[in-house]
């Protein structure tokens, strides 16, 4: 499994209305695949990469990025992540490995992997489910990211799409919590977004 890369950015605020306004989506890989996030967010270009070897891409609210306050919000402050890598299975065969995954992911390296801080000790794996093709993490990391103050319990979820591994998701922050329910439901509505944007 590739590295987890979780990068963070601003999500509130308002500045100038004729400020130029962020992409809601983002084209990715040798096969064009298209990275969207549920109503509201926008795709942070600063902070997003697009590499041979694997693409990054950051969400935040529309209107914190394009520092506009008529663009529009998310409905729940949040930061939404997307990391995919080339190389996936069919979909019934990634799937087929779940439980294999899911034990790696509670061992010290998977902890590792998933670590903003690269330190299997900061990780806590509270929760492992499949639904279908995609398995889903509620993990909790204790490490801290400098200028960035998020909930340390997150979902993440992983699933193949036309021969990548794509890798999503939800953080909630410090000063505008989201319960475990709320970030799983944005979950599957990100999941449900990205596979929509690429039938």
């Amino acid at each position: 499994m590739a590295p987890l890369v979780v990068m963070l950015a601003l999500v509130c605020g308002a500045g100038d209305a004729g400020a130029k306004a962020a992409p809601s989506k983002m084209k990715i890989g040798p096969g064009a695949l298209t990275i969207a996030a549920p109503p509201g967010f926008c795709v942070d270009t600063k902070a997003s990469h697009n590499l041979e070897t694997g693409a990054f891409v950051l969400f935040g609210s529309c209107a914190a990025l394009g520092q506009s306050s008529l663009a529009s919000k998310p409905k729940k402050a949040a930061i939404l992540t997307a990391y995919v890598t080339p190389g996936a299975p069919e979909g019934d065969v990634f799937a087929a490995s779940f439980p294999s995954m899911a034990k790696f992911l509670a061992s010290d390296p998977g902890r590792k992997a998933l670590s903003r801080a690269g330190k299997a000790k900061t990780v806590t794996i509270q929760r492992i489910v499949s639904a279908k093709d995609v398995l889903y993490i509620l993990a909790t990391d204790s490490a801290r990211l400098e200028g960035q103050d998020v909930e340390p319990d997150y979902w993440r979820a992983l699933f193949a799409l036309d021969g990548q591994i794509v890798t999503l998701s939800v953080l909630g922050l410090t000063k505008q919590p989201l319960s475990s329910d709320e970030k799983r439901s944005l979950l599957e509505k990100f999941v449900s977004k990205v596979r929509s944007e690429n039938r």
